[in-house]
């Protein structure tokens, strides 16, 4: 008996976080909006989005399912690699941006906003061969967004997503003397997570990005400093790259994880 009473309870405890994460973007992630430029604006992660790119493998006008879409930067990707982009985001306010950002910089593309909860998503079942995500899975309960991935995921469909990991030092002190800048719910992801996540939908790997190459944001702060970024950007990934590549349990420490999972042809 108390495990049927508490389902509700949980369920209504779920919608509660909901309502907060809306409520917050509705109304609050603009202010963030200088952070999301500077942190993700091309190159800085190039990196990341590149190698969700090439493991899609999407081809010339399939429809693409971008979850937590956000302010629209990797709907923009998405669609000057020529897909038809389905992007979902909780808030409306965010999917304005998106649009607005497609429109002005690649007003050809083909590209569907929704607003919807990625937990409970308007779809039938098996609608996309491939799906993309970037910082959306840290937000959602982890489970039911397994489940609702594997929902929509063709036999053989392939789906990756990008998430900020726990330990990175900068960033772990950064989300203590900042939490204005986030939502109350959301936490960064332990990388044991990802195992969570992709196991029950399929065959997965896993990669790492990013150690030292963060370190370079100041320079991208400064009047005139960009040029500079790109070049010490660069230079830091490639010893980035080489010290994941040989000695692996630095990934604890990476700021982003990804996952790449392939659906079971059955």
């Amino acid at each position: 008996m108390a495990n049927q009473d508490s389902q509700p309870g949980q369920a209504a405890e779920r919608q509660a976080v909901i309502r907060r994460e809306l409520e917050w973007n509705e109304h609050e992630a603009s202010r963030r909006g200088w952070l999301d430029k500077l942190l993700y604006d091309p190159p800085a992660f190039d990196k990341v989005v590149e190698s969700g790119l090439t493991f899609l493998q999407g081809q010339p006008d399939e429809k693409v399912l971008e979850l937590g879409c956000g302010e629209g930067k990797e709907v923009l990707a998405l669609a000057q690699q020529g897909l038809c982009v389905i992007g979902v985001d909780l808030s409306r306010a965010q999917l304005s941006r998106a649009w607005e950002l497609v429109q002005s910089v690649y007003p050809a593309s083909q590209m569907h906003l929704v607003q919807a909860n990625a937990e409970q998503l308007p779809f039938v079942d098996s609608s996309f061969r491939i799906i993309y995500g970037k910082a959306i899975l840290h937000h959602l309960d982890l489970d039911v967004a397994a489940a609702e991935t594997r929902r929509l995921l063709r036999a053989g469909g392939r789906v990756t997503f990008a998430e900020p990991l726990s330990h990175h030092p900068m960033f772990w002190l950064a989300r203590k003397l900042t939490p204005q800048l986030r939502t109350r719910d959301e936490r960064p992801f332990p990388l044991s997570s990802f195992s969570r996540f992709a196991a029950p939908i399929g065959n997965w790997q896993s990669e790492t990005a990013f150690l030292f190459a963060p370190l370079a944001y100041p320079i991208r702060r400064l009047r005139g400093g960009e040029r500079l970024f790109r070049r010490v950007h660069a230079g830091l990934q490639r010893i980035d790259n080489w010290l994941l590549r040989h000695i692996p349990a630095l990934s604890r420490l990476a700021w982003y994880g990804i996952v790449k999972v392939q659906k079971a042809d059955r």
